[in-house]
């Protein structure tokens, strides 16, 4: 039996390298994604229409200019954001809002609709969250500014005991 523990460890254990490495992938995913949306917004880069081409846009919607400005911005700069690791978890809890309401307002189109339906902003609210509970860990800026022992994520067990995971 001793000859398979190796084989349940692989399928039942972690480290917290692996999960910083887990977390970097998520944050590499989700920022370089809403970055590259969110400039085409903005900006018009990346083959985007820009920013008065996505005023008209939102506006028949029915979505308000100023509600247009903070959903278009928190793209192009949370994603970033949360691409380098930098106020992660302020960058992701702005990001998870955004993206909640963009569900809600495509989710009459279907939830797999053409163009991905609800299901696009949906799981980049659910990626943003999950972003926003781990924070940055190791591999961010946020790790580089504070200190090894503010870096320190708590998380709960499932009997609702603390557990430290550190680097």
């Amino acid at each position: 039996m001793k000859s398979h523990n190796w084989i349940i460890k692989l399928f039942t254990e972690t480290s917290s390298d692996l999960l910083s490495i887990s977390v970097l992938l998520l944050r590499s995913a989700l920022g370089v994604i809403l970055f590259v949306v969110g400039a085409g917004k903005v900006l018009g880069w990346f083959g985007g229409f820009g920013m008065e081409a996505t005023i008209g846009f939102y506006a028949q919607s029915g979505i308000s200019l100023p509600l247009t400005y903070m959903s278009c911005y928190t793209e192009f700069i949370g994603g970033l954001l949360i691409a380098a690791g930098f106020l992660t978890r302020p960058a992701a809890f702005a990001v998870s809002i955004n993206m909640i309401v963009a569900t809600i307002i495509t989710l009459p189109t279907g939830f797999f609709g053409s163009g991905g339906g609800a299901s696009y902003p949906f799981i980049f609210a659910v990626i943003a969250i999950v972003i926003l509970f781990t924070g940055p860990m190791a591999y961010s800026v946020d790790s580089l500014i504070l200190s090894k022992s503010e870096m320190r994520s708590d998380s709960l067990n499932f009997d609702g005991n603390r557990q430290r995971i550190s680097k």
